[in-house]
């Protein structure tokens, strides 16, 4: 692998070498190589000889290693090499032959394609051809390889497309070639055009496959143009890119932004400038600001020697929100590698004040002013202005206490550095409740038609809502009635064309979220009155009409009278009458009427306004005379269920005709019914009545007069008709000459009870019937009849007017041959016994062709010989009941059927026996509980003889609130126990005995109740610690209450692993938790268990294991502590908990100028958060803070900065010149700096005020002076610090001395610099009634008289300004030039 091209060597040959062999051999990638012999010698038999083989060889990884071994001997030798193909990847073995002069020479070459380090080791290549060598190694010879590891690359680039340009940097670095097509399989790099890859310098260049490693770039790249270009090129597909390679500079910020304070509402420019090569990119970051709102503008520039990338960050607009850190990154990257970054970080800080504030008045206003973040820029100033410009605050806080409306504007804070000031401005709004007063007359009275304006001032801040109510408290809108014109501080409500539901209370309402007020002001809308209401006929005859109304509204004027007037069509030309009526009355009745008339009345009420706008008319008329009582003439009945009947009616010319007749019927016994007939009719058939009844009749008729007087009753009975035919006639032959026949009753007894039947008979084939009347059953026994004679018989019903219909005819044979006994009754059972009864029923059997006559019973008794009865019963019984036995007695009984020819051939005797009497009720021993389900209970029962033995008990157990059970016990036990019972029930038991005299009666109830149980395990949820010393602990009820509801729950803690557990509180069933403060300490390990009752049973208790958190440094305060309230020598300090756990707090105040070292310290409890400090200088800034204290530590204080007032300073104001006497004067105590308390007026001389002063707070008012009113006034303001006073000269002069002191020359008075213009507005208000013109006139009279008088008053007006309405006429005047005013004007007009 030599790249020398001359090479001399000498070869020490063997003794049996004849001749000396030269070659060269050429290897390389292209030809593996070649062999020139100038001589060769030939031997017949030689053993093999390694004539030429690798010296031992060190090559870094990733290189071609092609290792040479050449033999020869007779014959050809062949070479082996070790280790084999197999044990080292990518390797080859290539053999080849050539002969020279007779003899043969053997070249192998291996070749491993891609060396790695563990491939390093011992190889060796042998020779054979079968020929013993003569010498012992003379064809085999060793060499050893040793593989370097490839150096790292510390940064790898790709070259992606030809004739890239790839920045390195300035460490071993590898260039990653990625051809397209596919996975490379041969790959060559060329440098600068030249295929050489090897070492250069101290520079070693590897060609690693797709890899080319620079690991000197510094030392490869240096020169003139510091780029080398390099080709990599794959031999497979033969494609290749070529790459240039420079040395990269690192990205190097020249110039960045610095810290900087500015205002609020600028534009700010922030410019980085960055160099490097390549090219860097700049990028911004903040801390928290997100910059995307923010437009970033980016170039490059060259100065013709290097080029740079200048960056700017436009922040726009600055504001508090805004102050951030922000960063500038310079970074670049070559072929995907990072080639590093470097970055410039600057802080922006712009004053932090709310831009509005709000606040209420008579509260403190406080602002503070602040930065955010840590700036090199030093502050030489803090100080507030306001917006005159004037400093209000020479600190960061700004604070106004009791802050009035005046206040209100825009207020700056500047921040002041060595170099700049930046500014932030806060809009302060005083609000306060709104206020509103009608303006004007507080009532108004309007003419309806026309229009009334109401007018309401009004202030608040916010601007209040304002809303006018109407006289329902509706809310009133703008509309063609109503017109409402609002300003910021007046409203209008004009009601036009004015009616009469306007009057009532109009309220102007000004509201805002701080208040409501409001101002009413009464319209009264006069119209006429009203129609009367409810005007209603209360009498109506045929001559005279009654009626009556109420009032209503009066049109806002008394009702001087009511009229009436009436007339009637009926009777043209007849002129109606019209009453007028004292307006008291209600009522009134029109008489001498027309009867049957029509006619229109009409009711008006009149007052000052004039009469109703819309008379009422009511239409009636007068009732026609009534009909006479007709007379009925005949009423009869021709069909069983009708009356017809007849009447007549006498008529008069004065009667209207009957509209209808009223015909009332009425069954004897029973109620009348009404009936309505045509008019015109006189006759009538009442249907639908009862057949055979007797009915009472009468009728009346009915005309526009009304009901007339009914006629005298009239009775008629109705008929009646034959009964139905008689149901199931049948026959019995009862013995030898009788028959028994009976039937059902007819279905339709023909409108009339049946009042009996009528049998027919007769032998078939005689022609005569017998008859049998007046039978009032539904049986009849024929006897004296013939034997063995066949009879015909027919039956028939009659009630008392008709008879039915015959039956159908049934025969009957009478049949005496071979009648016998009847056969003994069967089936005999006892249906029931008692002790003094036996009760049995039985069946018959064979009559013996006779019909039984009847049934005998007897018994009689073994026990008592002597008793014995016999009962004779109807034939067809069969059951009977023996009473009056003896009980627990033993009976015969014996039944006998007897019939026509006699009793049973054989006789039945039944034995029985009574029963004994029934048990006495027995009585319950003992009752108690064995468990929660069972209670066990004992009796006792008295024996007696009579009574047969218990069969069994029934025990009755009832659960309180429940329902009865039973279950039954044996006989012979006098003990038991229930089982299966609720738990913790009340149970109430009873039992009665059974024997076979029946159930006894039962004993008297007893009570007991069962056991409950223990309930079970109430599982705890949790037990956390909810701070340092309280632990909040819940659980869950008992799955099982245990029998009965839980009453309480028992909690209970004690020291992990310390003694018994202590009880801290006993709980209601329905609470789950509860939090323990009770003796928990910090930092501690707990158990905690929970327990539930019943009230008969405590649970097993449930455990669980809490620690408690040890309690960690207190939180400082959140918030700057406040301070209000403060006046000259006291301040009032708040602040607001941080949370935590706290011990107490250490407040701290000094004066501005002092340090903390002698501050004035106090501790407040931890439940406190307010503090009231005193004994304070006025008017001097105080520093106080506050920080927290537990156990554990305090921690930092948070200040704030006040100042106290100055000590209040009274000044009067009043007139400096005397006063004429009765001049009405105002003094007025002006209070600086003074808060909270009260003025007090006195004179100076002790005596009482004059009855002409009135004292209002800071102002004494005189409403007329007199001379003796002169004097020395003093106003006592009650401060703080003590009582301080002020006194007042009150000169009042007679006329004389004022004429007097007139005479004296004016002072000459000097103007003010500045202008104060006047201006007078008048407005007049019309009355009602006013003639328009005359008014105006007037009007326009005086104000020119005032505008003349002003005009040669000091006070020059000009612009007269007029506008009239129709009901206002105002006045504008205006002042031409300036005014001396030494104090206020108000000039009043009024007309």
């Amino acid at each position: 692998n030599s790249a020398t091209t001359y090479m001399e060597f000498t070869l020490s040959l063997p003794s049996k070498m004849e001749a000396v062999i030269v070659f060269l051999l050429f290897v390389n990638s292209a030809l593996f190589g070649s062999l020139d012999a100038q001589t060769v010698a030939y031997y017949s038999t030689e053993e093999p000889l390694l004539l030429a083989t690798p010296d031992n060889i060190t090559v870094s990884a990733g290189t071609r290693l092609s290792l040479v071994c050449v033999a020869w001997g007779n014959p050809a030798p062949n070479i082996t090499w070790t280790p084999d193909a197999t044990a080292v990847p990518y390797q080859n073995v290539y053999n080849t032959s050539t002969t020279l002069n007779g003899l043969t020479y053997v070249v192998s070459i291996l070749e491993v394609c891609y060396t790695e380090p563990q491939f390093s080791g011992t190889y060796s290549c042998t020779a054979t051809n079968g020929v013993a060598p003569a010498s012992l190694g003379g064809n085999s010879a060793s060499f050893q390889v040793q593989v370097l590891s490839q150096p790292s690359c510390s940064s790898t680039y790709a070259v992606t497309s030809n004739l890239q340009y790839v920045y390195v940097k300035q460490e071993p670095s590898c260039i990653l070639c990625t051809l397209p097509g596919g996975v490379p399989t041969w790959y060559t790099w060329t440098i600068n055009s030249s295929s050489a890859i090897g070492q250069n310098g101290t520079n070693i260049l590897f060609n690693r496959s797709t890899t080319l490693l620079i690991q000197d770039p510094i030392l490869l790249l240096k020169g003139a143009t510091g780029v080398l270009q390099v080709q990599c090129y794959d031999q497979t597909q033969l494609i290749s890119y070529q790459a240039y390679v420079a040395l990269s500079e690192p990205s190097v910020i020249v110039a960045g932004p610095q810290d900087i304070i500015t205002s609020s509402n600028l534009k700010l420019s922030a410019t980085c400038v960055a160099w490097g090569k390549p090219l860097p990119t700049i990028t911004w970051t903040s801390s928290y600001t997100n910059l995307t709102s923010f437009n970033t503008y980016t170039t490059s520039v060259s100065d013709g020697q290097f080029s740079y990338v200048v960056s700017i960050l436009e922040i726009c607009p600055t504001s508090f929100i805004t102050s951030d850190t922000y960063t500038c990154t310079a970074s670049s990257t070559s072929s995907g590698t990072s080639l590093g970054l470097t970055s410039s970080s600057f802080v922006l800080q712009v004053p932090n004040t709310p831009p509005t504030v709000q606040v209420v008045e008579n509260t403190n206003l406080q602002v503070l002013c602040s930065l955010v973040g840590n700036s090199s820029v030093v502050i030489t100033s803090v100080y507030w202005t306001d917006s005159l410009g004037s400093v209000v605050s020479n600190n960061s806080t700004l604070q106004v206490l009791g802050i009035q409306r005046n206040r209100s504007g825009v207020y700056t804070c500047t921040i002041q550095t060595a170099s700049s000031s930046s500014m932030s401005t806060t809009t302060v709004t005083v609000l306060y409740p709104p206020s509103a007063f009608v303006v004007g007359e507080q009532t108004i009275y309007g003419i309806q038609g026309l229009s009334v304006t109401l007018s309401c001032s009004f202030v608040g801040l916010p601007i209040p809502n304002i809303t006018w109510s109407g006289p329902l408290g509706q809310q009133i809108q703008s509309n063609p009635h109503f017109t409402i014109v609002s300003s910021s501080n007046f409203t209008q409500l004009t009601i036009n064309s004015l009616i009469r539901s306007d009057t009532g209370n109009y309220t102007c309402v000004a509201t805002n979220y701080l208040g409501v007020s409001s101002s009413s002001t009464s319209l009264y809308v006069q119209v006429p009155p009203d129609s009367p209401t409810n005007v209603i006929i209360t009498y109506r005859s045929d001559s005279t009409i009654s009626l009556s109304w109420n009032y209503g509204f009066n049109g806002n004027s008394p009702v001087v009278n009511v009229s009436i007037s009436y007339e009637s069509p009926n009777y043209i030309g007849v002129e109606g009458t019209m009453y007028l009526i004292l307006p008291a009355m209600f009522s009134a009745t029109l008489s001498g009427l027309h009867p049957n008339a029509n006619y229109s009345i009409r009711v008006a009420l009149v007052n000052a306004a004039g009469f109703t706008s819309n008379v009422t008319i009511v239409l009636t008329s007068t009732l026609s005379l009534r009909l006479m009582a007709p007379t009925i003439t005949a009423l009869y009945s021709y069909i069983s269920v009708q009356l017809v009947m007849i009447w007549t009616v006498v008529a008069d010319s004065t009667m209207a005709p009957a509209d209808s007749w009223i015909v009332e019927y009425m069954p004897f016994g029973g109620s009348p019914t009404n009936v309505t007939v045509q008019g015109s009719l006189r006759m009538f058939t009442l249907a639908g009545l009862s057949r055979g009844t007797l009915y009472s009749v009468r009728l009346a008729g009915v005309n526009v007069a009304g009901l007339g007087p009914f006629s005298t009753y009239v009775q008629n009975t109705t008929t009646v008709d034959a009964p139905s035919v008689p149901l199931n006639l049948a026959t019995t032959v009862l013995n030898l000459t009788s028959i028994v026949v009976s039937w059902d009753p007819p279905l339709d007894n023909g409108g009339r009870v049946i009042a009996y039947y009528q049998i027919q008979y007769r032998v078939v084939g005689v022609s005569n019937f017998t008859l049998v009347n007046q039978i009032y059953d539904l049986q009849c026994t024929i006897m004296d009849l013939s034997y063995d004679t066949i009879y015909e018989l027919q039956v028939a019903a009659f009630n008392g007017a008709l008879f039915s219909t015959l039956t159908p005819s049934v025969q009957q044979k009478i049949q005496p041959q071979g009648v016998l006994p009847p056969d003994p009754p069967s089936n005999i059972t006892i249906t029931n016994q008692n002790a003094t009864s036996i009760s049995l029923n039985w069946n018959t059997g064979f009559d013996g062709n006779s019909p039984l006559v009847n049934v005998s019973i007897s018994y009689w008794s073994s026990n008592y010989p002597n008793d014995g009865t016999q009962y004779v019963l109807l034939p067809l019984v069969y059951s009977s009941t023996l009473s009056g036995l003896h009980p627990n007695a033993n009976y015969s009984i014996r039944i006998t059927l007897v019939n026509a020819l006699g009793v049973s051939s054989t006789l039945v005797t039944l034995v029985s026996s009574t029963l004994s009497l029934t048990l006495v009720a027995p009585s319950v021993s003992a009752l108690y509980a064995i468990s929660s389900t069972q209670l066990a209970m004992r009796w006792m029962i008295t024996i007696d003889t009579t009574m047969a033995p218990a069969d069994s008990w029934i025990v009755e157990y009832t659960p309180f609130g429940g329902s009865p059970k039973n279950v039954t016990v044996q006989g012979s036990l006098r003990m038991f126990t229930l089982t299966g019972l609720s738990r913790g029930t009340l149970y109430s038991v009873r039992l009665a005995g059974v024997n076979v005299a029946g159930l006894g009666p039962f004993s008297p109830y007893v009570q007991n109740t069962t056991i409950v149980d223990a309930p079970t395990i109430p599982e705890i949820q949790s037990a956390l610690p909810l701070n340092s010393t309280s632990i909040a602990v819940s659980w869950a009820p008992p799955l099982d209450n245990g029998g009965q509801s839980i009453q309480y729950y028992v909690i209970q803690i004690r020291v992990l692993g310390g003694g018994t557990f202590s009880t801290v509180s006993q709980v209601l069933a329905l609470q789950y938790m509860y939090v323990i403060t009770a003796g928990v300490q910090d930092g501690t390990a707990y158990e905690v268990q929970v327990i539930a009752s019943n009230g008969g049973a405590i649970s097993i208790p449930s455990l669980m294991q809490v620690i408690t958190p040890p309690i960690g440094p207190p939180f400082p305060l959140s918030v700057m502590p406040q301070v209000y309230g403060s006046t000259d020598t006291t301040a009032v300090v708040t602040w607001i908990s941080p949370g935590g756990y706290i011990d107490n707090y250490t407040l701290q105040y000094k004066p501005s100028d002092q340090t903390w070292n002698g501050a004035t310290t106090y501790t407040v409890e931890a439940s406190a958060t307010i503090f009231t400090i005193s004994g304070l200088i006025p008017n001097t800034s105080y520093d106080v803070q506050v920080c927290t204290n537990n156990k554990n530590s305090s921690s930092d204080f948070v200040a704030q900065t006040f100042i106290t007032l100055a000590p209040p300073k009274l000044k009067v104001i009043g007139p400096t010149s005397p006063v004429p006497v009765g001049t009405t004067l105002t003094l007025e105590c002006v209070v600086e700096f003074g808060h909270n308390s009260t003025v007090i007026w006195s004179r100076a001389d002790g005596n009482s005020l004059p009855p002409v002063a009135i004292s209002k707070g800071y102002l004494l008012l005189f409403t007329s002076v007199q001379a003796q009113t002169s004097g020395i006034y003093v106003c006592t303001f009650a401060g703080s610090t003590g009582p301080i006073s002020e006194a007042f000269s009150l000169n009042v002069s007679d006329a004389a001395s004022l004429q007097a002191s007139s005479q004296l020359p004016l002072p000459s008075v000097t103007p003010p610099s500045t202008s104060i213009p006047l201006k007078l507005v008048i407005v007049v208000s019309l009355g009602a009634g006013v003639p328009l013109l005359c008014l105006v006139l007037i009007c326009f009279i005086c104000v020119m008289v005032l505008y003349c008088r002003l005009k040669k008053s000091p006070y020059k007006m000009q612009n007269p300004l007029y506008d009239a309405s129709p009901n206002a006429l105002s006045l504008s005047l205006e002042s031409t030039e300036s005014s001396v005013i030494e104090a206020p004007l108000e000039i009043f007009a009024n007309f």
